[in-house]
């Protein structure tokens, strides 16, 4: 395949479908978003993910949703059965609130893991009525009851995660201590941008309800993540940056431009969504109303998924066709300079955003 980019690190929204109405999901706050309530089957995988890329190239693969949960795919567990069965070394890292799906379907989710897979459930309170003050419509007893199944019966290492709001800023030590007892391997503390003081525009002025002190929200226009490891056991994402940690640098020195794009060197998965529209990363196609920086605004319907739609989609066209388009060597000329770089890139990916230690960081995650 003559594509440049790497293909060891893909990211999937395998399902668009969601029992909850997180305040800050896209679903509830920005552009309609094309993809809601639509998801990814067994044969679009075995049409995309072939076995020999799976065998010799693919190393991880994060389902994780931008509006959907993974969880809710109809054909999930046969989904990574299948990943698993040609290259059961993949790290396949779930991304979950975990709400609502029986003991049952858990006991046939921890059998097809194993010590190369991951598992985050997304957490915020520490009993079900905190917990429902963002993740609103979560089930606490479910979510625990599938967590202890995923802890008890599966290797995969298990996350507690925890986004920081008003509301949990004072219950950390609380919520370490939940983990703890539940069996988790680690807690993940994240530090978010989705607050008044960052973006008063969309959150209702300089200070919203949701926000909690300046110490727990992020200093960048991405979000920031700490890890506190509870368990002994070393986590499979590290083990994926002993593999790549070096492809920050190689990627570096080729690229003396405006934007480092973390796409290439494979920290941000190549995202699919649930409508099969292939994109560099997943923050190229968060569906923002317009996003700006300091010199230009862009609008949803003029942004790079949106404007190249039809030479993306992996439902009508192959993989190989999608990768070889033109279309990507357009964007890396835009990386360039201020003047040509996509307003999304700019953002996340401007160079000035990205030093070593940084990038490093970020690779671990």
């Amino acid at each position: 395949m003559k594509y440049p980019w790497q293909l060891y690190h893909w990211h999937f929204e395998v399902s668009g479908k969601c029992t909850l109405k997180c305040p800050r999901c896209p679903r509830n706050d920005t552009a309609p978003v094309p993809w809601v309530n639509k998801e990814l089957d067994l044969d679009f995988f075995k049409k995309t993910l072939t076995p020999n890329l799976l065998r010799d190239q693919v190393q991880r693969v994060t389902m994780c949703g931008d509006i959907g949960d993974p969880i809710y795919a109809s054909e999930y567990l046969e989904i990574i059965d299948y990943i698993k069965t040609h290259n059961d070394r993949i790290h396949v890292y779930t991304i979950t609130n975990g709400s609502y799906r029986k003991p049952e379907w858990w006991r046939e989710f921890a059998k097809i893991s194993n010590e190369y897979d991951t598992i985050n459930f997304s957490i915020d309170g520490y009993d079900n009525d905190s917990n429902n003050l963002y993740r609103i419509g979560s089930n606490w007893n479910s979510i625990m009851q599938g967590m202890n199944i995923m802890c008890q019966e599966s290797s995969a290492f298990v996350y507690w995660a925890t986004i920081l709001f008003q509301f949990n800023q004072d219950h950390i030590d609380q919520i370490k201590q939940q983990a703890c007892n539940a069996g988790c391997d680690g807690l993940q503390l994240t530090y978010s941008t989705k607050f008044g003081s960052k973006y008063g525009e969309a959150y209702g002025g300089s200070h919203d309800a949701l926000e909690p002190r300046a110490e727990f929200i992020s200093k960048t226009h991405r979000y920031e993540r700490y890890f506190d490891q509870l368990s002994n056991r070393t986590p499979p994402n590290q083990k994926y940056l002993e593999h790549n940690k070096n492809k920050y640098f190689e990627v570096k020195q080729r690229h003396n431009t405006f934007v480092t794009p973390m796409c290439e060197i494979g920290n941000r998965g190549l995202y699919v969504s649930a409508d099969g529209i292939l994109h560099p990363c997943s923050w190229v196609s968060y569906p923002y109303t317009s996003m700006s920086t300091q010199r230009k605004t862009i609008h949803f319907e003029n942004s790079f998924h949106q404007v190249n739609r039809p030479q993306l989609n992996l439902k009508t066209r192959s993989l190989d066709e999608v990768l070889n388009d033109p279309v990507w060597d357009n964007l890396f000329k835009t990386f360039d300079s201020e003047q040509k770089a996509w307003v999304e890139c700019e953002q996340k990916c401007g160079c000035a955003l990205v030093d070593q230690e940084y990038a490093i960081g970020w690779l671990t995650n």
